[in-house]
Parts: C-alpha cells; structure tokens; sequence
C-alpha cells in the first residue's frame, strides 16, 4: 500500500469553514495515510481537537513552523479493531454518554444491532426521539458522533 497524502490548504478557506473542512478530510482518509494542512498559524486549537476526538488514532508532525506559514502531516494510524463483546461494551458505552441529553428532552436511544463486517450499528430512537423531525440531526450529530469518538473504527449509526 502506498501512502496517500491529501493537501488542504487552510489559507484560501474562511476560518469558520476551516474545521469542518479538515473533518471531512480525515472521515474519508483511509488509515495509513496523511492529511497535510497549511495554514497562515500554528493549528494548536485543531491538535487539542484531534486529541479529543480521535485520541490513539492519528499522528502529528510539524513540517514548517511558522512564521508565515505552517505545514502539519496528520497521519491516520491503523487501529486495532475490536469485534464482538469488546465493540459491543464500546457501543454501550457511547450510548450511556448520549443518553441523558436525550431524555433530557423525553427521549432515548436502544441499541438494536451491529454489523461487524459493514462496520454499520443500528439504533432505535426511542421517546420523543422516534418523531421528531430533528431525528436525522441527533442521529448524525449526537449518536453517530458519540458512537464513533468511543468506536472509531464504526463507519456509521442508522435508525431502524
């Protein structure tokens, strides 16, 4: 396999597009290769992000510091990939995060299934969840984003 490397030049981008940019970048990286940003600062705030969200699973290497201009390679490492009872305790655990700020608006959130090999989970919004028509929201924004900071290797989170 050779290494990819993705350049995103952050200077051409407004700053409040620049994060989510990045984002998207690293969800469609594969692991083992390189997202390389350029920026007109030195991306401390993106490196505390990184280290939150993605904890184990990247690399970071400054290639140019400043004054003018910062390169940074962010390496998407390989993880070790949990299956069964493991995945399933980690699922559970992302679910027992999310869950009081559901109920905290009479709703919930069941685990119904998990596809190991498409990497997929199926959930069940539960409450005033199951029809609310922000459902679609709180399963990308809410549960699927918990259930991938404590599972990175699940690729998504539907609803039955």
């Amino acid at each position: 396999m050779s290494e990819e490397i993705i350049k995103l030049d952050l200077r051409e981008i407004p700053v409040f597009e620049r994060h989510p940019r990045i984002f998207d970048a690293w969800e469609d990286l594969s692991a083992g290769h390189t997202l390389q940003i350029t920026n007109d600062h030195d991306p401390k705030p993106l490196r505390y992000q990184f280290e939150a969200e993605h904890q184990n699973a990247f690399s970071w290497e400054y290639l140019k510091k400043g004054p003018d201009e910062w390169v940074v390679d962010i390496k998407k490492l390989q993880l070790a990939v949990p299956e069964g009872e493991e995945l399933r305790l980690q699922i559970e655990e992302a679910l027992k995060e999310i869950r009081p700020s559901l109920q905290a608006d009479g709703g919930d959130v069941e685990l119904v299934n998990i596809d190991e090999t498409e990497r997929i989970v199926t959930v069940r919004l539960a409450g005033a969840c199951g029809g609310c028509p922000s459902a679609g929201m709180t399963l990308k924004a809410g549960v699927e984003k918990t259930v991938k900071k404590y599972a990175p290797s699940i690729k998504s989170v539907i609803a039955e």
